[in-house]
């Protein structure tokens, strides 16, 4: 699909000359180790828990186009400033960044109705929702576009009239169609199509490239390491080929497939952020997964949130993260989401606990200096196992 752009810039909390300096040299980099030195200025700056430091540093992380970090900062500055406009409308950037659309609407719906009237940013909720919708409105226009040319190659194909590059170019529009919420596009109907090249055209390279695609997106293992045997030895130089490589950590594939990975990412997101409906099919999915984290964690997302809403009470989000926070098996990213709910529902030394195993189950240091900032930004001192305290 083509890529538009809306151009939001992001909103500063007054002059901050060294700040605003490593924004820049962020931005501007010309090397991954440039840009992570302006980094490392920008979390320096947050050690004194300086809202607009933390701002400033988000922003940093979210033009090196790690969102998901990003993001992380600016629900607690939510939490922490939540009737500031320009807070709400730098979070809301950051999703648009990251092509979270949806997210971007319920976030700016949000601002224009919890800020205020007077902020000085709120003038700007109306013109960047009239912003987003337009955007929404060219994508919805290129989906319907290539929903036609999906059309009109399916004809041809059941008239018996498509060519070899006919079905190829039916299959790419499939596989991006597949891959956009609401299309009715399936994996499967890609992989039909994929069979099909591959059944005319058993060695024709593009089509091994496709039927890998499909493979991938059916979660069929077997079948995409039968794939990638025949590109190392008909066309060791494939960029499907590089691409797969990355992904794999040993002979087979990634333990979770990045087709049920899409699923539940989607799942949870609409869940986390109230879309009717989500919640309900969260909890179907847990149903059949109890035991997955990313699940778990969501739900606790939707119910603080439909709590927080008006649209329901505390008490099954305090039963969920005390379940959480006695999970043996918890990993780091559990015990960081869970320590902030439980401080914010007033479970205070269970809170503190659990960043201190956050921080002991951290994997690299930018992920406990992640763990410290979110403990010192919500006011939270707690027991650093490896000693001393933290916070």
């Amino acid at each position: 699909m083509a890529e538009y752009h809306v151009d939001w810039p992001w909103l500063l909390a007054g002059p901050d000359p060294r700040g605003d300096e490593a924004l820049r040299g962020v931005k501007e980099a010309r090397s991954a180790q440039d840009r992570e030195r302006w980094l490392g200025v920008l979390s320096d700056a947050t050690s004194g828990a300086d809202p607009a430091a933390v701002e400033r540093y988000a922003i940093g992380l979210a033009q090196a186009g790690r969102f998901a970090e990003s993001l992380t900062f600016w629900r607690l500055l939510v939490e922490h400033l939540p009737g500031t406009a320009r807070v709400r409308l730098n979070m809301a950037s950051c999703l648009l960044s990251a092509g979270r659309l949806d997210e971007c609407a319920h976030v700016l719906e949000q601002c224009a109705r919890r800020c205020r009237a007077d902020d000085p940013a709120y003038p700007m909720v109306r013109r960047r929702r009239a912003e987003l919708e337009g955007l929404h409105g060219r994508l919805d226009q290129e989906l319907r576009l290539l929903e036609a040319r999906a059309n009109a190659y399916r004809e041809l194909a059941a008239q018996g009239r498509a060519s070899l590059a006919d079905l190829k170019e039916l299959c790419r529009i499939l596989a991006g169609l597949a891959q956009q919420p609401g299309s009715g596009v399936t994996a499967s109907d890609v992989a039909e199509v994929a069979e099909r090249i591959h059944a005319r055209a058993p060695d024709d390279v593009g089509g091994l490239e496709l039927l890998g695609m499909a493979r991938i997106l059916t979660d069929d293992r077997d079948g995409l390491a039968d794939v990638l045997r025949r590109l190392e030895r008909g066309a060791p130089d494939s960029p499907v080929l590089a691409a797969v490589r990355d992904q794999v950590t040993d002979p087979g594939f990634r333990e979770r497939s990045a087709e049920l990975k899409r699923r539940w990412d989607d799942i949870c997101r609409r869940a986390s952020d109230g879309i009717p409906g989500a919640e309900d099919e969260l909890r179907r999915e847990l149903r059949s997964h109890p035991h997955i984290e990313q699940l778990r964690v969501a739900l606790l997302f939707a119910v603080y949130g439909r709590a927080a809403d008006g649209r329901g009470d505390y008490e099954e989000a305090r039963r969920l993260a005390l379940e959480l926070a006695a999970e043996p098996r918890a990993g780091h990213h559990t015990h960081f989401h869970v320590a902030q709910f439980l401080w914010n529902l007033g479970e205070r030394d269970e809170a503190r606990r659990q960043f201190g195993l956050a921080l002991s189950t951290s994997q690299t240091e930018e992920d406990r200096e992640t763990v410290r900032l979110a403990a010192r930004t919500v006011g939270a001192e707690f027991t650093d196992p490896a000693g001393g305290a933290s916070g």
